[in-house]
């Protein structure tokens, strides 16, 4: 059995504004997707959803893989697959590039051929195109290589200098609520249409926090990063993806101490993370617990895919 784990992702500025060509930050991050292969007879199984049978939508992915790999690799076998994921499903951080990362990684070692994170990154793009019809490959890109990624008009460039302070966490609330990215995506758009005159200036501004966000992480300027991720929210809100439920998380982040919050990915549910000092970071996030929210604390991944123990 070979077996391999892939990072989540979280988006730190950028997210939407990315259509109209601004650029966006992402970070992957350390909760992980592990996929495991052996010798067996086509069977597919999560231990969170179970037995992917091969009439399942889920099903696509594994088996766009598995073709994938075979047709890079010259090599074909009846293969069992093992999925075990901790990252929050639908929530933006990135969990079906994730196992379609770690799946690429665990099926070319199991083969024993040479191959690149690079092949890595483009066979698990091929996959996730099964889930999601245009992705943008950044999940693809931050699951596979880790650590910081800037990403404008189809430009992905790998910030392998640039670290996060580190005496700071990242600590992300699930909201619990499912949305269909395309359906924000197109309402959001349809927004710019109608106010292009006003909103061409708020996606002017995002790409500028952009910039502003990579110079106050060369300078650990953790104040600064904070006011930017809340005026990032701030935009997003106004392009109308946030939502009730985001919002509240926002401020109770605030109210707990945070630098700075967000939504994180489509908006209007999903994930919502801040920026919160090291020292009080366990604090924060049990009283986020007491409260009953779901929440927990990640930190940056900067290895991307590789190897896991059986």
């Amino acid at each position: 059995m070979k077996c391999s784990i892939a990072p989540a992702k979280v988006i730190l500025f950028g997210e939407h504004f990315v259509v109209k060509g601004k650029p966006a930050l992402g970070l992957a991050v350390n909760v992980y997707a592990k996929v495991c292969v052996k010798e067996g007879s086509g069977r597919v199984y999560s231990r969170q959803l179970g037995e992917v049978s091969v009439r399942s939508p889920q099903r696509a992915i594994f088996d766009t893989a598995l073709e994938e790999v075979s047709r890079f690799t010259g090599k074909r076998g009846s293969l069992d697959v093992y999925v075990d994921s901790d990252i929050p499903v639908a929530a933006g951080m990135g969990s079906s590039a994730s196992i379609a990362v770690a799946l690429v990684h665990a099926l070319l070692v199991y083969y024993g051929v040479e191959f690149s994170k690079e092949d890595v990154r483009r066979l698990a793009h091929e996959a996730e195109k099964a889930v999601h019809y245009k992705p943008s490959g950044v999940d693809t890109t931050l699951s596979t290589y880790g650590g910081l990624l800037y990403y404008k008009q189809g430009e992905f460039r790998l910030l392998s200098d640039l670290k996060l302070p580190s005496d700071l966490s990242i600590v992300v609330v699930d909201t619990g609520v499912k949305r269909n990215t395309g359906i924000v995506v197109k309402e959001v758009l349809e927004r710019y249409e109608r106010c292009e005159r006003v909103l061409k200036h708020v996606y002017e501004a995002a790409g500028e926090i952009v910039e502003l966000a990579i110079e106050a992480i060369k300078n650990s300027d953790k104040k600064l990063l904070g006011e930017l991720m809340l005026i990032n929210h701030g935009l997003l809100w106004s392009i109308s993806t946030s939502s009730r439920v985001c919002d509240e998380v926002v401020y109770t982040l605030l109210e707990l101490g945070a630098l700075g919050c967000k939504i994180s990915g489509a908006g209007r549910g999903g994930v919502v993370i801040g920026l919160v000092e090291r020292n009080t970071a366990e604090s924060t996030l049990s009283r986020l617990v007491n409260m009953g929210l779901r929440a927990f604390l990640v930190e940056p991944d900067y290895a991307g895919v590789r190897t896991a123990g059986s």
